[in-house]
């Protein structure tokens, strides 16, 4: 499909990712592995549910997992999106409803008014405008550790309709900044969609879904990124490393990324680039580029490309394109 023109007036304003909430089975452990280890911020912690948030994050919570009894892999039971009003809010709900799109009120903890639906291609989804408030720890020096993450960035889905996907939030306003296209045609494999002023809060890529591929924290410095591995590494977390150091060609972030004890995938990154200016033309990169996953040209290895957390109680779909990326295991193979 060809790049779409995002809609100018969307019925309401949304402003940027939020939040994301997941399963775990030791709330314990994943406390250990995120506030020990990468450096974020409890909020709250009881039996049934953690919080924890950034350094420059004010809002109760970015990053939310709840109990669960259940064997295997994590899942994700919702993305969040922040409204800019309550109002902004009701003229969602409105909206959707108008579609036929079932959106309903709920009550969320630490949350204000918030509006729960399933987006166009089935992942979960809540907006919310305000959240409780406290001082953050930016200028807190002396309580910076891990990975010194900054704030909640984006999100990565494994979609089996991007063009689907990326209909539905360009009607909302979102605007496409790079995408990934088959070689010689504009049969999009995935699109980096954005609210705010940098390059993502949601990308779609080809595959079985929805399924969450990664969340990702933005941190200020490259040197935090190699300093959340040695932190890692110290602790005896080496071998949650899912894919080492390097940079994107998308989007040009120096990465590493890591796995949780439930298998949730986390990205930890800077150097992205600001998206302001409504004359500024997506980048397009040819899928069999490997400069557009890893700049230095090793492609990503392939549980990359193919494991992904599911969603609670939502079908996972074949995808409609068929498209296999160069993984690394291929890569090498040729090499």
């Amino acid at each position: 499909m060809s790049v779409l023109t995002p809609n100018p007036s969307p019925p309401f304003n949304t402003t940027r990712i939020s939040h994301v909430v997941l399963t775990s089975r030791d709330l314990d452990k994943t406390r250990y592995f995120y506030e020990t280890g990468l450096g974020l911020e409890v909020t709250h912690h009881d039996a049934d549910r953690l919080c924890l948030r950034a350094l420059e994050e004010t809002s109760h919570h970015s990053l939310v997992f709840e109990k669960t009894d259940r064997e295997g892999p994590g899942l994700c039971r919702r993305i969040g999106y922040r409204a800019y009003t309550d109002d902004d809010l009701k003229r969602a709900h409105e909206h959707f409803n108008s579609r036929g799109q079932q959106a309903e009120f709920v009550e969320r903890p630490h949350q204000g008014l918030t509006l729960q639906l399933h987006d166009g291609v089935g992942v979960p989804i809540e907006f919310c405008a305000t959240m409780d408030q406290d001082e953050a720890r930016m200028q807190r020096f002396h309580t910076h550790a891990g990975g010194r993450l900054a704030f909640f960035d984006h999100i990565q889905i494994a979609c089996h309709d991007v063009s689907a996907a990326y209909e539905w939030y360009s009607d909302l306003g979102f605007r496409l900044t790079e995408y990934t296209a088959k070689d010689g045609t504009e049969e999009m494999w995935g699109v980096w969609l954005k609210r705010k002023n940098n390059t993502q809060d949601v990308v779609f890529g080809n595959g079985p879904g929805p399924r969450l591929h990664h969340f990702a924290y933005h941190t200020p410095e490259v040197a935090n990124v190699i300093h959340a591995a040695d932190v890692m590494a110290s602790l005896g977390l080496a071998d949650t490393m899912d894919r080492a150091p390097g940079r994107h060609g998308i989007g040009n972030a120096f990465f590493i990324y890591f796995r949780d004890p439930d298998g949730h995938r986390i990205e930890i990154f800077t150097s992205h680039y600001n998206v302001i200016d409504v004359d500024h033309k997506p980048k397009r990169w040819d899928l069999s580029d490997t400069r557009r996953s890893q700049l230095w040209g090793f492609p990503a290895p392939k549980k990359w490309f193919f494991e992904a957390s599911e969603f609670e109680d939502v079908e996972v779909k074949k995808p409609l394109m068929e498209a296999t990326p160069v993984t690394l295991e291929a890569f090498l193979e040729s090499w």
